[in-house]
C-alpha cells in the first residue's frame, strides 16, 4: 500500500486531508484507517474542522471517509467539507465565499420540554448520507436520519422520524444522555463511550420501532417508549 495515498496536514483551523489522485478508493480507505489509528493519541478528544482535497470523491465515498473519522479517531468532527481553495484555483478566480455551515439551517432554543434543561438545536428536514450535524447541547431532528449520515451531541438526541445513520449522544462523556427516535435502527449507536449496533434480526426500516436508548450500570439499554398498537 502506498502510504502517500492519504496525507494529513494540520492547519490553524483543524485538519486537511490530501487524497492522492489516480488512487483506487479502496486503497484510500485502508490508508485512511491506518493513519487515523496510528494518530489516535493526537486526535482523541480534539474538536476538528476537516477539509479534503486532491482526488475527486462521490457523496457515498465521502460518507465512508467521514465514518472512519467519527468512529476511529476519538475526535469530535465538527465539519467535513471539500477544500474550496483547489476549486477556486482551478477556476482561476478568488472568492470570499466560505463553505456552507449547516448551523445556518438550524434554529436555537434554550429549552426543550421532555428532557433535561439545556441549550437545544432543532434541525428540520432529512439528514442525508455524508452529512454531519454536531452540537454542544441537546439535538432534535424533525425528520429522518439516512444511512451514512452522522449526528452527534453532548446532550440528548431526539429524532422525530427514522434513525438509520450513526448517532452519538453524550459525546463529551455524559452518560446521563439519551437517544430516542420514532424509528430506531441506527448503523451505530453510541452514548458517551459505550457503543452498540442494532441486532441482525431487527431487520429493515419497516420494522423500526419508537425506542429509547440509555445507560444504566455501564450497560446500554434500548426500550420501547410507546406501546405497540
Amino acid at each position: 500500500m502506498d502510504e502517500s495515498s492519504v496525507t494529513f496536514k494540520g492547519t490553524v483551523n483543524g485538519l486537511t486531508i490530501i487524497l492522492k489522485n489516480e488512487t483506487e478508493f479502496s486503497e484510500i480507505v485502508q490508508c485512511m484507517r491506518d493513519k487515523v489509528n496510528s494518530a489516535g493519541k493526537f486526535f482523541r478528544g480534539a474538536k476538528l474542522a476537516v477539509k479534503y482535497k486532491g482526488r475527486s470523491i462521490t457523496e457515498e465515498e465521502k460518507s465512508q471517509l467521514l465514518e472512519i473519522l467519527v468512529r476511529e479517531s476519538g475526535a469530535r468532527i465538527e465539519s467535513f467539507e471539500e477544500d474550496k481553495e483547489q476549486v477556486q484555483a482551478a477556476a482561476n478566480k478568488v472568492s470570499a465565499d466560505k463553505p456552507v455551515e449547516r448551523k445556518n439551517q438550524i434554529k436555537k432554543y434554550m429549552f426543550f420540554k421532555g428532557i433535561e434543561e439545556g441549550q437545544t438545536k432543532f434541525y428540520r428536514g432529512t439528514v442525508r448520507s455524508g452529512q454531519l450535524i454536531n452540537f454542544d447541547g441537546n439535538l432534535v431532528i424533525l425528520g429522518d436520519v439516512n444511512p451514512g449520515a452522522v449526528i452527534e451531541a453532548t446532550g440528548n438526541i431526539i429524532v422525530m422520524g427514522l434513525l438509520r445513520g450513526v448517532v452519538h449522544a453524550g459525546s463529551d462523556g455524559n452518560k446521563e444522555a439519551i437517544v430516542a427516535a420514532l424509528g430506531l435502527n441506527p448503523t451505530q449507536l453510541r452514548i458517551a463511550d459505550i457503543i452498540t449496533r442494532p441486532p441482525d434480526e431487527k431487520g429493515g426500516a419497516g420494522n423500526s420501532l419508537p425506542e429509547l436508548a440509555y445507560i444504566k450500570d455501564e450497560t446500554l439499554y434500548v426500550e420501547r417508549f410507546l406501546p405497540a398498537r
